[in-house]
């Protein structure tokens, strides 16, 4: 009787070792499982970091925008600077180099 029991005891281990591997690959890979879990933490991640740029790339775009329609000496600056316009009374000198050769000859830089 204590052999049928130790048998027993062998397969109830096994079976119960069998069930909670099962319990952990399905908890592991089955839908919404600790991966898909990770990988869904990693996706959230990404968007809230994205979102926070999105956010201060919009901030700094607002602030342009007030500074477009409110400060002319910002539009003035903007224009000469990016548009390369120039201003009332305002007057650009270009001035060239000129290099001597080895012949005594001038050349443009």
């Amino acid at each position: 009787m204590t052999r049928f029991d130790e048998k027993s005891k062998k397969r109830f281990f096994i079976f119960f070792a069998a069930s909670m591997l099962a319990i952990i690959v399905f908890a592991a890979v089955g839908k919404n499982g600790f991966i898909d879990v990770y990988r869904y933490k990693k996706e959230r991640d990404r968007i809230v970091f994205l979102n926070k740029t999105v956010e201060e790339e919009n901030k700094r775009l607002l602030e342009e925008i007030r500074l477009l329609k409110t400060d002319k000496r910002y539009v003035a600056n903007l224009a000469r600077t990016e548009l390369g316009m120039l201003g009332r009374d305002e007057v650009i000198y270009k001035i060239e180099d000129k290099v001597e050769d080895k012949g005594g000859n001038k050349e443009e830089k």
